[in-house]
């Protein structure tokens, strides 16, 4: 294959990919199947980012070109977040199957409360969610597994005070052998 029919090929593959804004799913735009894992999305973004990141076309290209591939590693940088996002990506899941190719920017646009915002690795911070929920539920043993493996994620505070919670539960010594 030439360079000129490389070029060729990436400006077709780059026209698609604009084309297809409205229609194509996220997995589509990262190359991705659907049930792919945490690792197959980060590393399909990335080697994708690299091809299609707008700063490649500040010289090379023409601004009609240069405008595509800024839409288009906006669309990849919107699929990635959510992808990695277990919440929502299974949110996006459900969309996908009524016909959405898109998640809606309300259901990716959740704000993170003051003490989320202490806790740095996005995953800790599901885990921590979850811990809260199961609590509210009085799912004690759910609860201390969830904030167990948020902190070996990450020790923060949000979580140090949930296990704290956790600990002072009524039935925390009954059914998970903590002391109160």
């Amino acid at each position: 294959m030439t360079i000129e029919d490389a070029h060729a090929e990436f400006i077709a593959e780059l026209h698609r990919l604009h084309d297809g804004l409205d229609r194509l799913s996220y997995y589509e735009f990262l190359g991705l199947r659907p049930g792919c894992d945490y690792v197959a999305v980060r590393e399909a973004f990335h080697a994708r980012a690299q091809v299609y990141h707008p700063d490649r076309f500040v010289f090379v290209a023409g601004e009609a070109l240069g405008r595509d591939a800024y839409d288009v590693y906006k669309r990849m940088t919107e699929a990635y977040n959510v992808l990695c996002d277990p919440e929502l990506r299974a949110a996006y899941d459900d969309a996908r199957v009524r016909g959405h190719a898109r998640l809606s920017e309300v259901a990716r646009a959740r704000r993170l409360g003051a003490d989320e915002r202490q806790v740095a690795n996005g995953f800790a911070r599901i885990y921590l969610r979850s811990a809260r929920r199961k609590l509210e539920r009085d799912d004690v043993v759910g609860a201390w597994i969830d904030v167990q493996l948020g902190l070996v994620l990450e020790t923060a505070p949000p979580l140090l005070a949930v296990l704290d919670e956790i600990r002072r539960h009524p039935r925390a010594a009954a059914e998970i052998g903590v002391p109160r």
